[in-house]
């Protein structure tokens, strides 16, 4: 019998930083969204009336201005735009308020760890100073949000104070977390958010004029697209599935509900959110701003302050057509349910066993000394101390801010009490899948055993990118389920990739119940084989690609000009990649798969368009974009053996990057790309002697390295790992040779990125050996 497999997205619980260090560190050699360190971000200005200046850009356009530098964990960033944000958070007479910086508004390529957007909040209304980064912990294990954690401010040398530092939700997120960032990207914010000014998705007919001060949208078309939603809200309940992912914004609802987040669409204010569509035309909400949630902010659907925010109903917003995101999705028996499934689940998992206290307990003992040190802190240190279970005064007309676990513990009493949530869910076990190595192409069916439920389906998707289609499963007899009405449930599908993530829902008259519990973001994994050509190391390259198509190539499937890659068959054969994997990331090496049928002649080559379009068909493209500042393309098999990769650092706009000549020459940067013609006719400018010439020895080495530059140099160096973590930044200057102790790099694969003060950029690999 075949076992299921499950994949955890996000599985594990997140405060496995239990055993962090109290104190905090400056976090250069960690993740810049990681909670084991402490961010430290250094901005200097030329002048100083910089809070002037911010207020007066506030009080405008909202514009950023120019800081001359950043440093962010000790790497310098030139000329950066600042601006202050937010609504209630902000304030002109007081210094510490949230700031978004912008790494690349004048120099387009600059980011730190491929994140150029930083946004700064000042936990404005949270005496705790841990709700948005807990916040954020928890719903990161049940759908995709933003990263969050802390980070000191120094403004021209001066300690301004700690800050929360969340993840922008843009473009970079939607592609790191959808596979596509171009399409109809929607913020719900209004303008001057009230009680009769908000983005709740009603619907107020076709003209889209009528939302402009509602909402933010970055493409033109997308009002069209937005105003679809609503109307399909209002006016066709049964085609919203095609329109929006449903049980993401279940997930949405059930959050807000238990976590009392209610500066949301939930609230008085319906703000704070996201919608982007996917490549298949459905809207996938994204929540933001979590500063004020867990009861810091009072406003609510059903009415009630933070002294009621305890006992808002189960199902706030279900009879209000103000808010038809919930109206309509509640009215819907089985939706009901599987909201109710969700807020179980939340409560099972982090608040009847107190996580959500343990999480909080160890974020607080994490900042401690920092808050109580902070120069220009909202609250005070004593409020902070005593947060979690004492109602304290948020300031700002936002009246009390309740403590986290007396809220908590109060409105699980309260769900307690509700009869929907206290309803007994089917269960759900067995799962069994009949053919025992499944190939890709099998139909495959599976029974499994359901107890008190009455309907259930199976589930399954392609991949993330995909939603999931549904298939009924019977207790009938005729569906590979023994006998009827016996408990034991069947249904098919077909494995059309080597991966196939599903999962199961069941319910009875009363409950739902998902397995695993937290579906539709986990999910199991069924894998199948499927045979692939016997290609090795060589045999199909990288041939040629560009990072930064402005004017020189057009997709003709959507007339577009986007990255594209170029692969060459070295053998005298035609080569089937069927099956085989691209990817910019060595550690998901099968991010995109070639799909059945790609052949490639001998002795030839073939385009593929890296434009995070998989869903178009007409012709190869990929999942992922290629970033311009440099990265890396991996081709492999299914069994994990590489046939090529490079890394590469920066290429300028209309460049690329081609071996010369085809199949097995060097690398060189070229001004006139060969899209799908032979290499090596054009214009190059990159070989080492026509800039820097630079030698790294030993390599691989485990204790020492030598750089050996061919004349007197200045820039700076940046060590990195294969996953694009910034390890240590090497200034140089005026330098022929630098010694560099690597003794601290664990054993693996570095990258070498040298950034001369000349506008010569370069990359170079670095084995890191094991050590006896």
């Amino acid at each position: 019998m075949y076992i299921k497999t499950t994949e955890f997205v996000v599985f594990t619980l997140s405060f496995i930083f239990i055993c962090m260090p109290n104190q905090y560190l400056i976090a250069q050699n960690s993740d810049f969204y990681s909670l084991d360190q402490v961010q430290e971000i250094k901005l200097n200005f030329d002048y100083q009336d910089w809070d002037y200046r911010l207020d007066t850009a506030k009080a405008g356009k909202e514009d950023y201005i120019l800081a001359t530098s950043c440093y962010i964990n000790g790497v310098k960033y030139d000329s950066v735009g600042v601006k202050y944000k937010g609504n209630s958070s902000y304030k002109n007479n007081q210094v510490k308020n949230p700031l978004h910086i912008k790494l690349d508004w004048i120099l387009g390529s600059q980011d730190y760890q491929k994140y150029s957007s930083i946004k700064l909040g000042n936990n404005f209304s949270d005496p705790s100073a841990v709700r948005e980064v807990l916040s954020y912990e928890i719903l990161s294990n049940y759908m995709d949000c933003s990263q969050a954690n802390f980070s000191k401010l120094f403004i021209n040398d001066k300690y301004i104070g700690l800050y929360t530092n969340v993840e922008a939700v843009n473009k970079k997120f939607c592609s790191d977390h959808f596979g596509s960032s171009d399409h109809v990207f929607v913020k719900g914010n209004p303008d001057k958010p009230g009680n009769n000014s908000t983005s709740n998705l009603v619907f107020n007919g076709y003209d889209s004029s009528k939302y402009y001060i509602y909402y933010g949208m970055e493409n033109v078309i997308g009002w069209f697209k937005l105003i679809a939603l609503m109307d399909t809200l209002k006016n066709n309940a049964t085609a919203i599935p095609k329109i929006l992912d449903v049980d993401r914004a279940l997930w949405m609802h059930a959050f807000n509900s238990v976590f009392s987040n209610y500066d949301s669409y939930t609230g008085s204010f319906s703000q704070n959110y996201y919608l982007y569509e996917d490549d298949f035309g459905r809207f996938l909400p994204v929540i933001w701003d979590l500063n004020m949630s867990i009861g810091g902010f009072p406003g609510s659907v059903g009415g009630g302050g933070a002294t009621t925010v305890d006992k808002i109903t189960f199902f706030n917003g279900e009879s209000t057509t103000n808010r038809p995101l919930l109206q309509k999705l509640l009215q819907n028996s089985s939706y009901k349910k599987m909201y109710t499934a969700h807020v179980r689940t939340f409560c099972k998992e982090f608040i009847a066993n107190k996580a959500y206290e343990t999480m909080a307990i160890q974020l607080q003992s994490k900042v401690d000394s920092l808050v109580k040190t902070d120069p220009n802190s909202l609250t005070t240190y004593s409020s902070f101390k005593t947060s979690l279970t004492a109602a304290i005064s948020s300031g700002g007309g936002f009246g009390t801010a309740p403590g986290i676990s007396t809220l908590m513990n109060a409105r699980l009493a309260y769900f307690n009490t509700v009869n929907e949530f206290n309803a007994l869910p089917p269960g759900i076990s067995n799962i069994v899948w009949l053919k025992q190595e499944p190939k890709v192409g099998d139909t495959l069916w599976v029974n499994l055993s359901i107890t008190n439920g009455t309907t259930a389906f199976l589930a399954y998707r392609k991949n993330k990118s995909y939603p999931f289609e549904k298939q009924p499963l019977f207790d009938d007899g005729l569906h590979h389920d023994a006998a009827a009405n016996d408990g034991i449930y069947g249904t098919y599908m077909i494995a059309e990739t080597k991966k196939t993530q599903y999962y199961i829902y069941a319910e009875n008259n009363l409950a739902g119940i998902f397995s695993p519990e937290r579906a539709e973001y986990e999910f199991y994994t069924l894998e199948a084989t499927e045979a692939f050509a016997d290609i090795n190391k060589g045999d199909v390259v990288v041939n040629e690609f560009m990072t930064s198509n402005k004017t020189t190539i057009i997709d003709p499937s959507d007339n577009k000009y986007e990255d594209w890659a170029e692969l060459y068959n070295n053998t005298n054969q035609s080569i089937d990649l069927s099956g085989l994997y691209l990817s910019d990331d060595y550690e998901k090496k099968d991010k995109w798969e070639f799909p059945k049928g790609t052949l490639i002649p001998a002795k030839n080559r073939i385009v593929l368009w890296l434009d995070e379009d998989s869903s178009d068909s007409s012709s190869l493209h990929t999942n992922f974009k290629l970033s311009a500042t440099g990265e890396a393309l991996i081709l492999s098999r299914p069994d994990g053996l590489v046939i090529d990769s490079l890394s590469f650092g920066a290429i300028p706009t209309d460049n690329s990057y081609e071996r010369c000549p085809d199949g097995l020459g060097t690398f060189k940067i070229t001004t006139a790309p060969s899209y799908n013609k032979a290499n090596c006719n054009g214009a190059t400018s990159t070989s080492e002697t026509e800039g820097v010439q630079v030698l790294v020895y030993p390599n691989p080495a485990d204790q020492m390295v030598q750089v050996q530059f061919g004349n007197s140099v200045s820039g700076q160096l940046q060590i990195a790992d294969v996953q694009g973590k910034f390890r240590e930044s090497i200034p140089f200057n005026g330098r022929e040779i630098l010694n560099l102790s690597v003794n601290y790099l664990e054993p693996g694969m570095y990258v070498l990125f040298f950034k001369f003060d000349n506008g010569f950029r370069l990359t170079k690999k670095l084995s890191i050996t094991g050590r006896s």
